[in-house]
């Protein structure tokens, strides 16, 4: 792992951030059905905060890697608690429930791989 592994590690995420935000914008802009709608917005409002995060990240300084790999652990650890809210949102009535949930569990479920991923590369 190189020494600027935080960065690296803002960087992906950012990219993923970017990805799902021009993707929330294409799905919202060419879909009127509520399920669809709400699945789009979502992975939208995920987009930003994500966003957010890696900027911050991005900006900050490099972290010790033993802290930055306890930080990925817990974070992977509330990718799962978002896996589950979402699944619970899918079973509610409703489309918009349903298109909440299918985005928080999607992207609940790659949070978790990426946090994973670099977790046991650190």
């Amino acid at each position: 792992m190189s020494e600027l592994a935080g960065e690296r590690i803002a960087q992906q995420l950012m990219l993923w951030a970017l990805l799902c935000l021009a993707g929330a914008v294409l799905g919202l802009w060419r879909t009127g059905q509520v399920f669809w709608r709400a699945f789009w917005f979502m992975n939208g409002v995920w987009a930003l905060v994500n966003a957010a995060i890696a900027y911050a990240g991005w900006l900050g300084a490099e972290p010790e890697p033993d802290g930055l790999r306890r930080l990925i652990w817990i974070n992977a650890g509330l990718d799962v608690l978002y896996v589950a809210a979402g699944l619970v949102l899918w079973t509610r009535p409703g489309p918009m429930h349903k298109g909440f949930g299918l985005a928080i569990a999607i992207q609940g479920l790659f949070l978790f791989f990426f946090d994973l991923l670099h977790a046991l590369q650190i």
